[in-house]
């Protein structure tokens, strides 16, 4: 709160100087989106459009370390820079933050809004300071929203990926249908050599299913005996074979699911591959089914077609968006928990209700109906 109040002090000297500064051509834009995997595949499509509109800029991103592998391919990056440990918490992360916008940006566009990403860019003179603004938690950054050039507020039913492209309307940026249309961009250059050997190509008659063990969040995952279900059921569509994907985290359900099902017509790749090398691997697969995670985003990115049970998250705020996207929202009175500025990591109710009762065999048939077609 005291960076607040002084920052109010400060206010009619710092709007001063950024009225001499003027705007600027926007030569240099940085983008924080410091959220995670899905999230951050959720709103590529804001790095792209700025490619698009502004070919000359250099487009710098301001990520969560876990992204910097998916980031490094992208050709609408131009520089990533990675958060720091801690973040923007206390004086010190302020004032890295002071010290970035201190190279000369001339825009920034905060995707993941806090107290210092309103006030930051302000101290350090950036002429256009453009912010999502939330729609929930918002508490005394509410009086900062003053410091920003261009705010644009997240709607109640909206898109957030929307949202993101909108607050572009601030650099003037034209926020018209092409816009909103903008596809997510994920690179699939990094190939692993032993794809072809643990996974194999598509074949008629033998398709590869997905299975998205994990999520970040783990709120969100499903347990062992509920994938031993689904599987059991998907193991009825002939000549498919079910692969397990996930991290190293995952391998316990992994080895459940191996001693329990027919061996020759699973096969377990937690762990095996790197989250850069993942794209790749996804394609190889004619269904992905998981929760609301960043495997179920990239799968959809990449042209799987995916069934995404939301359990506690939003579906309004965000899903996938592929024309062969089957999402399943869960029917408890308590779902959704989980909204994009207010994602807890913990069920409020200590039940996971919404993860216990999870319609697996509704999740089984979507898959088989999309096999089919």
């Amino acid at each position: 709160m005291i960076y607040l109040l002084l920052t109010w002090l400060a206010a009619p000297l710092l709007w001063f100087r950024a009225a001499l500064r003027g705007r600027s051509a926007q030569r240099r834009i940085l983008v924080i989106q410091t959220a995670k995997i899905g999230d951050f595949v959720a709103t590529t499509p804001v790095f792209r459009a700025l490619r698009q509109h502004r070919p000359d800029a250099e487009i710098v991103a301001l990520l969560h370390p876990v992204n910097l592998p998916l980031a490094r391919g992208l050709q609408s990056i131009d520089r990533i820079v990675a958060l720091p440990e801690g973040g923007f918490r206390a004086w010190a992360g302020k004032r890295w933050l002071y010290s970035l916008l201190g190279g000369g940006f001339d825009a920034v566009i905060v995707l993941s809004p806090n107290l210092s990403t309103y006030l930051v860019p302000f101290w350090a003179g950036v002429p256009t300071r453009i912010s999502v603004l939330p729609d929930r938690r918002q508490g005394s950054t509410r009086l900062a929203w003053p410091f920003l050039s261009h705010g644009e507020p997240h709607l109640a039913g909206r898109l957030f990926r929307e949202t993101a492209l909108r607050s572009l309307g601030g650099l003037g940026l034209p926020v018209d249908d092409d816009l909103l249309a903008t596809a997510s961009e994920v690179s699939v250059a990094d190939v692993p050599q032993s794809l072809d050997q643990i996974l194999p190509q598509k074949t008629a008659g033998e398709p590869l299913v997905g299975l998205g063990l994990g999520a970040g969040n783990r709120m969100k995952a499903l347990a062992a005996e509920q994938w031993l279900v689904m599987a059991r059921d998907l193991l009825a569509i002939p000549g498919v074979r079910l692969i397990l994907i996930g991290t190293s985290a995952d391998r316990e359900t992994a080895q459940e699911l191996l001693r329990q099902l027919p061996l020759s017509r699973i096969l377990d790749t937690t762990g095996l591959f790197t989250l850069s090398q993942l794209p790749a691997v996804l394609m190889r697969l004619e269904c992905f089914v998981g929760v609301d995670s960043g495997a179920t985003y990239l799968a959809d990115a990449v042209g799987v077609p995916v069934v995404d049970f939301m359990g506690p998250a939003d579906a309004d705020d965000q899903r996938p968006l592929g024309p062969d996207a089957f999402v399943i929202r869960s029917s408890e009175p308590c779902a959704p928990c989980s909204h994009a500025f207010d994602a807890p990591y913990q069920c409020r109710m200590g039940t996971r209700v919404c993860i216990v009762n999870a319609p697996v065999i509704a999740l089984a048939e979507a898959v088989k109906a999309l096999v089919r077609r």
